[in-house]
């Protein structure tokens, strides 16, 4: 059962580093992509998928280190980073006179 979940987590793990990198250019060039229904759900839910797998590969008996669950932690804490300064520059642009 561990193994096959293991598994399942490796398959999933390179492409949501991908859509993370994707998040971090589009919020660095294009922020509009990002502020359609289909860029916050796509960001909402890398931030939620790569949560989830964080919890796993901290609960995981083996504590097998592998260097893609160090980029998936990295990229989705920059992310979260990123969700945080968003709402920062929002809330600052929208108080200004």
């Amino acid at each position: 059962m561990r193994s096959s979940l293991e598994r399942m987590v490796r398959v999933i793990a390179m492409p949501l580093i991908v859509v993370h990198l994707l998040i971090a250019y589009f919020w660095i060039f294009n922020w509009e992509k990002l502020t359609t229904d289909v860029g916050l759900i796509s960001w909402i839910g890398s931030i939620i998928l790569g949560l989830v797998i964080f919890t796993i590969n901290r609960k995981s008996k083996t504590s097998n280190q592998k260097l893609s669950y160090k980029i998936v932690t990295a990229t989705t804490f920059m992310t979260i980073l990123l969700g945080v300064f968003a709402l920062m520059i929002e809330f600052i642009t929208s108080s200004m006179p």
